[in-house]
């Protein structure tokens, strides 16, 4: 986290006031680098970016200006713009979890299998990446992840992810990078073959 956050908007400042410290400091820095991003993108100041960001709700953009979704961890920010509906999603992939216990309870028997004969640093690795894989594709979607990531269904290293029930489809782009991996979800038609990622 850095010393210093950055400017964000009236109503903002409100929800940081109602979030638990943590929660508000997280809630300011996002939204801040949001702000700032866009901004050095677009020549508009951060506080006029028409951005509407409530906790635990995705964040919008005002008509005309594309669609954004954000994702966090304990030293990361990754911020996804687009024209077309966006889901990104990043985790450090030093990340301690209990692969096979959370493979059964949220992933496909399909899936399970794949990791049954992977040591336990791989099984963690692949689940991992399908995790971040399928929160991404659930932020495109604009739904729950509890209710969702059950749903969504990627085989390792597939450039497509599918909804069983509602039967979304989306490509997928999923990347190591130095201590992190991520995921961005975008639409199955996108004719982007690979997202640009900026780096700061």
């Amino acid at each position: 986290m850095p010393s210093e956050l950055l400017p964000i908007s009236t109503e903002e400042k409100k929800w940081v006031q109602k979030l638990t410290p943590k929660r508000g400091l997280i809630y300011h820095f996002s939204r801040g680098y949001l702000r700032h991003v866009m901004s050095n993108m677009t020549g508009v100041d951060p506080l006029d970016i028409p951005l509407k960001a409530d906790p635990g709700e995705p964040p919008l953009l005002a008509e005309g200006w594309g669609y954004i979704s954000m994702s966090h961890c304990t030293d990361a920010l990754l911020i996804g713009w687009s024209s077309a509906k966006i889901g990104v999603d990043i985790e450090r992939k030093d990340r301690q979890l209990q692969a096979y216990k959370l493979s059964k309870r949220f992933f496909t028997h399909y899936e399970n299998c794949e990791i049954e004969n992977l040591s336990s640093s791989q099984a963690r690795e692949l689940v991992l990446k399908r995790w971040v894989v399928k929160e991404a594709a659930v932020k495109w979607q604009r739904g729950k992840i509890a209710s969702n990531i059950n749903q969504w269904v990627w085989k390792n290293k597939s450039s497509f992810a599918h909804h069983k029930k509602l039967g979304h489809k989306v490509k997928v782009y999923e990347q190591n990078h130095d201590q992190w991996t991520y995921a961005i979800a975008i639409d199955k038609d996108s004719l982007t073959h690979k997202p640009i990622i900026c780096l700061n």
